[in-house]
C-alpha cells in the first residue's frame, strides 16, 4: 500500500472522518484532488503531505523520508539521501 494512502487513511481515523470526501473538505481541497491520490494518479504537494501528517497524529520524520522514496524516481537522488542519513549523529 502507497504511503500517502496509509496517511490519508489514518488521517481520516484519527478525525472521525467517514470519507474521502470529508478529507478533501477537511483539507480545504477539492474531493477530486483527493481522488487521485486514491487512485494514484497524482501525489500530493508537500504543503498536503504535512497536513496530512498532522491530521494523522504522525511525526514529520516519519512520514518524509517514506514519501521521498514513493515521489522520487531517481536513484541517485535516494542513494543520496539515504547515505546522507546514514552519516548524521
Amino acid at each position: 500500500m502507497s504511503v500517502i494512502i496509509e496517511l490519508m487513511d489514518k488521517a481520516k481515523s484519527c478525525q472521525g472522518l467517514p470519507s474521502d470526501y470529508a478529507l478533501a473538505k477537511k483539507l480545504n481541497l477539492k474531493p477530486s484532488t483527493v481522488s487521485k491520490w486514491r487512485v494514484k494518479k497524482s501525489i500530493p504537494e508537500w504543503s498536503a503531505v504535512f497536513e496530512l501528517v498532522d491530521l494523522a497524529g504522525d511525526t514529520d520524520q516519519n512520514v518524509v523520508w517514506r514519501v521521498l522514496q514513493e515521489k522520487e524516481e531517481n536513484p541517485r537522488l535516494i542513494n543520496t539521501l539515504r547515505k546522507g542519513l546514514s552519516c548524521r549523529p
